[in-house]
């Protein structure tokens, strides 16, 4: 009998997966098992049509959290996992609301709107990934900014499926444009000013891309490698997008095996462990109006509390 979150990493998440395969057997268990909760939360919002059904659900979902009273076989494994690894459920609690706000048309207008959600949505999850992947506590504020460098490729990505789910996460003041006139792409100026948000959203990306590469010295050497094989991998989607002259409008930018097994090899050989550097306190700014990110946030030496 198949492991169903071993199967919903293999079906749903191919690019960790790939890169699982540097993990030991229990590390890539634990990852699965993170991974089948957060994507089941995920597919509440994206997969349910009668959007305030899926917001009970979803709050539901918090209820049973935070009452460690589960009712769902996937809400009771993550928390016996919580217990098992030390993850805050407070993590759990974030995720879940900013993927609530997905249940809403999405029209963000600043640049900060967009790090926030990015950080509900992705930058928990590596917090939560810490403790599988042994990390020490000074990687933590680097594991943040490696989960929003990674979702806001997706975004970059995803631009046209987003808003035909009218959802537009590019910030207004980039973009300059409505969901509606993404989809109808009929007005010719729309493209150029679409293009250039996609260019700006890549570009902060490489911001939180730069950083985690700084947390990489507080994993041991065989996380190490399946995370710079991960980050590596999914870098390249915005990499080639852009190589490709940003062309939303055509689908989704995939990476084909061979691609993984060729930036796997490459970012293996040239890795080095960067010079010890604190960490940027700037990129955690727009995180500051999040209930309970003041316990997570820089310290005055650059690392969160824990």
């Amino acid at each position: 009998m198949k492991n169903p979150a071993l199967h919903s990493l293999a079906t749903h998440g191919k690019t960790f997966k790939f890169a699982s395969l540097l993990l030991s057997k229990g590390q890539v268990e634990q990852a699965a098992r993170l991974y089948q909760f957060c994507r089941w939360v995920d597919d509440i919002a994206d997969e349910t049509q009668d959007k305030s059904f899926a917001k009970e659900m979803l709050d539901n979902v918090k209820q049973q959290i935070i009452t460690g009273k589960p009712r769902h076989k996937i809400t009771e494994d993550f928390l016996i996992l919580s217990g098992e690894l030390g993850i805050p459920i407070n993590h759990a609690l974030t995720l879940i609301d900013g993927v609530s706000s997905d249940l809403n048309d999405v029209a963000f207008v600043t640049e900060d709107e967009l790090i926030e959600y990015a950080y509900k949505v992705a930058g928990v999850v590596g917090l939560m990934m810490c403790p599988i992947l042994d990390a020490k506590p000074q990687g933590t504020a680097h594991a943040i900014d490696l989960g929003i460098a990674m979702q806001l490729t997706n975004i970059a990505r995803d631009v046209m499926e987003d808003a035909q789910l009218g959802r537009r996460y590019l910030p207004l003041e980039w973009c300059g444009v409505s969901t509606h006139q993404i989809v109808e792409d009929s007005d010719t100026t729309v493209r150029p000013q679409v293009m250039q948000a996609i260019r700006r959203t890549l570009a902060l990306a490489e911001c939180y891309y730069q950083s985690a590469r700084q947390g990489y010295r507080y994993l041991p050497p065989q996380s190490r490698r399946a995370i710079v094989v991960a980050e590596a991998v999914y870098r390249e989607i915005g990499v080639k997008l852009e190589r490709q002259g940003l062309r939303y409008w055509q689908g989704r930018t995939t990476i084909t095996l061979g691609g993984k097994l060729w930036l796997a090899s490459s970012n293996l050989i040239s890795f080095k462990v960067r010079e010890k550097a604190p960490h940027n306190h700037d990129l955690h700014k727009p995180l500051s109006k999040i209930v309970g990110f003041d316990r997570l946030g820089p310290k005055s030496n650059g690392l969160p509390h824990q």
